[in-house]
């Protein structure tokens, strides 16, 4: 199953500089209802990764997956035989 394949930045038009993860839901003015849905949408984001880390401890994220160079490279013509 792929989950993580989307990267989503967004921004209120009225309110560009809000921030939800670091202004929280105190910060929304006027109740702008795209303002809270981008701490919705923090915020579920939030709990999918909790729930992820509960399925599986192990599972780490933040690393880097690194893929193992080929002993010889495909590309690299071979001048002496």
């Amino acid at each position: 199953m792929k989950i993580r394949a989307r990267k989503f930045e967004g921004r209120c038009a009225r309110h560009k500089r809000y921030n939800p993860s670091v202004d929280g839901f105190g910060a929304i003015r006027g109740a702008c209802p795209r303002c809270i849905l981008l701490f919705e949408i923090c915020e579920a984001s939030l709990r999918l990764n909790k729930l992820i880390r509960s399925f599986d401890p192990k599972y780490d994220d933040l690393r880097r997956r690194v893929e193992k160079a080929p002993a010889v490279d495909p590309r690299q013509m071979r001048l002496i035989d």
